[in-house]
């Protein structure tokens, strides 16, 4: 009887989490950008399987994350802070250091690519820009069901990419040509075309 209730409360929760979108039918109007640009790239990811998240593509992903965690902010401080909530305040100040925090490390290059590409994935930030949504415009009310309904449906998310991967045939990428490698215009410039002295320098196109 308690597996049967805490499940039921489980499924209440993921009717918590879409009913909003269905009350309100205008949260498409911001959950519509963020679903699509999600799931380009996890088509995009999943057809050229040899090519990984770079650092750019991360910085993109901390900017998304944080442009929406703006206007959520913003949300709350319209019509006299009607919409003020302290608990969504302090979620949202808590989700802007994280993204900030995505975006100062995809310029400095602190922490390890795999690390920084885990944290900036597309799954990772287009998921949390959801909830933010969710949680601000749709008047999503967390409570402790919805949490757990939460990290379910991301558990499913990441297993619904995986399959992706899995599925769609891959295609050569451009990294897999060697021209869209970091090393083809290191700070060697173009000591392919005058050995390895570097440049167009005292060698020229000795190379060629």
């Amino acid at each position: 009887m308690a597996i049967q209730g805490f499940l039921g409360d489980i499924l209440r929760a993921f009717l918590d989490i879409f009913k909003p979108m269905f009350i309100d039918p205008s949260l498409f109007w911001y959950l519509g950008p963020i679903l699509i640009f999600w799931f380009v790239l996890e088509i995009y990811f999943s057809r050229y399987k040899s090519e990984e998240l770079g650092w750019n593509t991360a910085l993109g992903n901390g900017l998304s994350v944080f442009w929406v965690l703006i206007i959520s902010m913003k949300f709350l401080f319209d019509n006299q802070r009607e919409n003020f909530e302290w608990v969504k305040f302090f979620a949202l100040l808590f989700l802007m250091i994280y993204a900030t925090f995505l975006i100062l490390n995809s310029f400095s290059h602190k922490l390890r690519d795999k690390v920084s590409f885990l944290l900036a994935s597309p799954t990772a930030t287009y998921y949390l820009s959801g909830v933010a949504i969710l949680w601000t415009y749709g008047k999503l009310e967390i409570t402790r069901y919805v949490l757990i309904a939460l990290v379910i449906f991301y558990l499913f998310v990441m297993l619904v990419a995986f399959l992706l991967k899995k599925m769609i045939k891959g295609k050569e990428g451009f990294g897999d040509t060697g021209l869209g490698k970091e090393s083809s215009f290191n700070e060697k410039g173009l000591g392919g075309f005058g050995g390895n002295s570097g440049g167009l320098n005292s060698g020229g196109l000795g190379g060629l």
